[in-house]
């Protein structure tokens, strides 16, 4: 795996991860944004009102999964990027299930907005990006600098 190719995963799971943080500002579920959902939320299934500010939103988790995005890509770390992938993921899938539990909310695949789709969808772009970086660049080249021990001189 040349370091060109891994440039190019890492830019497309850069693309990913900017995707999955600017679909928190769009509309979830009745015109709410992650912004107007607390980041409680994602833990509780009883409604729990409205964030205090940005940092206690769903919003921030979102952030953190573009920022931990570009940091990996930077540094072309495919941890950093699988580490914020999975930050992303299961902030969709822990407010999916939560909203989905909720008694007082009817939740449909209809119901459904933009924000999450796109989230999704930005989700599945991180995943391509990070699996195009390939393997660690170390593993190949250890693999072709390995020679293979001579037997003993026969006796």
């Amino acid at each position: 795996m040349t370091t060109r190719q891994r440039a190019t995963g890492a830019i497309v799971a850069v693309i990913g991860a900017l995707g999955v943080t600017a679909s928190g500002y769009l509309d979830w579920l009745g015109g709410r944004d992650a912004t107007e959902i607390p980041l409680e939320r994602l833990f509780q299934t009883s409604s729990v009102g409205t964030p205090s500010s940005y940092w206690n939103s769903m919003a921030l988790a979102l952030a953190v999964v573009g920022l931990l995005g570009v940091l990996g890509a930077l540094l072309l770390s495919r941890f950093v990027l699988i580490l914020g992938w999975l930050v992303g993921a299961a902030t969709l899938v822990l407010w999916l299930v939560m909203s989905a539990n909720d008694d007082s909310l009817s939740v449909s695949v209809s119901d459904l907005q933009s924000g999450v789709w796109i989230c999704g969808v930005a989700l599945l772009v991180f995943l391509v990006g990070i699996i195009g970086m390939g393997r660690g660049l170390r593993s190949r080249v250890d693999a072709e600098e390995r020679v293979d021990p001579v037997p003993p001189p026969a006796a």
